[in-house]
C-alpha cells in the first residue's frame, strides 16, 4: 500500500479527460440555453390571441358548418348539406354558392 506522503495532493489531469470535461460542460450549457429558448418561443406563441378566422356572419340561418378554409383572398366554407360557400375575407359578404353533386 502506498504511503500518503508518496501520493501527490493534486495529480495532473490528462489532456483527454480535461477536453472531455469541458465538452460535457459546454454541451450541457448549450442544451439548457436551447430549452430556455424553446420554452420562451412557445410561451410567446401560445399567448397570441390573433384569430385565424373572423366571425362568419354571411351564412344563411341554420347552416351547419363542416369545414372552413382560408385562402389569400377569401374564406371557403363547406356545410353539412354539401354546399360550398365562398365568402369575403372578413366573413361578412357571400360571394358564391356551389352545391356538390
Amino acid at each position: 500500500m502506498a504511503d500518503q506522503s508518496e501520493v501527490p495532493a493534486n495529480p495532473t489531469e490528462p489532456a483527454n479527460l480535461r477536453f472531455l470535461r469541458r465538452l460535457v460542460t459546454t454541451l450541457t450549457a448549450t442544451m439548457i440555453v436551447g430549452l430556455i429558448a424553446i420554452f420562451t418561443v412557445l410561451v410567446i406563441r401560445l399567448q397570441s390571441t390573433v384569430a385565424i378566422f373572423p366571425e362568419i356572419t354571411a351564412l344563411p340561418e341554420g347552416t351547419q358548418v363542416l369545414s372552413v378554409s382560408r385562402t389569400a383572398n377569401e374564406l371557403i366554407v363547406i356545410d353539412q348539406n354539401r354546399k360550398i360557400y365562398l365568402l369575403s375575407l372578413d366573413g361578412e359578404k357571400l360571394l358564391h354558392v356551389q352545391s356538390l353533386p
